[in-house]
């Protein structure tokens, strides 16, 4: 284990959950983890399938527009489940505005962040140098 891959002092006071590396190849078997894991962090099973759709929006957006893979973090932390997708694409121009605004039906794609805030309670969305993470939060 790199220092990298080390928890945080903020990772390490939370629940365990799940890290998943992905690609376009392994969306099944990353939405049977985020399932699976998320059950036994507690979650139940209507904000389970909100999560589920969060997850594989977010996980869909960094294999099309975040160089076609990414990583998964999935964890509670108090009354609290917190997924999070990093990639390494260009960023996003304006991340604060970003799916804040839902997308005319005519328009062909652009709706994945505008779906995950719908479902989301909290959703912050951040540039690195390169690529994005957006850290979505369901409360319990």
């Amino acid at each position: 284990m790199t220092a990298a891959d080390q928890p945080s002092s903020r990772e390490s006071a939370t629940e365990a959950g799940l890290v998943e590396e992905f690609d376009a190849t392994g969306l099944y078997a990353l939405r049977a983890a985020v399932g699976a894991h998320a059950t036994q962090l507690g979650m139940g099973e209507e904000q389970l399938g909100k999560l589920l759709i969060i997850a594989t929006e977010l996980a869909t957006n960094a294999i099309r527009h975040g160089g076609g893979k990414g990583r998964l973090r999935l964890w509670r932390e108090g009354g609290a489940l917190h997924c999070e997708v990093s990639d390494a694409g260009p960023g996003i121009s304006d991340p604060d505005q970003v799916g804040t605004r839902p997308v005319p039906l005519n328009v062909d794609g652009g709706r994945g962040l505008w779906i995950v805030r719908q479902f989301a309670d909290k959703v912050a969305v951040t540039n690195r140098s390169p690529g994005t993470t957006i850290h979505a939060t369901l409360h319990l």
